[in-house]
């Protein structure tokens, strides 16, 4: 029943830094920030050297290829997320460990 519960607190610690880490994101005042064109101007390029990415364009970069890989929920996302970060553990990162990204 601890294991249960250290889950569960585990899940709920992950989606709260989740919620943190997006309002910390937005200090632009209301203002709308464009998305998706960015990240479509970076796929048509083709880079030449490696450039190291920002870790919002990671983070962009590892949904993406979530979504494509079949895990498309918020939930499956942050648990992903949580995992990577250390902050879940056990049965429920299995989908990490078998799809690790860097």
């Amino acid at each position: 029943m601890a294991t249960r519960s250290a889950v569960r607190f585990a899940a709920l610690a992950a989606m709260c830094a989740g919620t943190l880490l997006l309002g910390a994101c937005s200090d632009n005042e209301g203002t709308a920030v464009p998305v998706a064109p960015a990240a479509a101007q970076q796929q048509s390029e083709t880079p030449q050297e490696p450039q190291s990415e920002t870790p919002q364009e990671r983070s962009i970069r590892v949904r993406d290829e979530l979504t494509r890989l079949g895990c498309d929920t918020n939930s499956c996302i942050q648990t992903y997320f949580a995992c990577e970060d250390g902050l879940l553990a056990g049965e429920a990162c299995e989908f990490y460990r078998t799809h690790p990204m860097k």
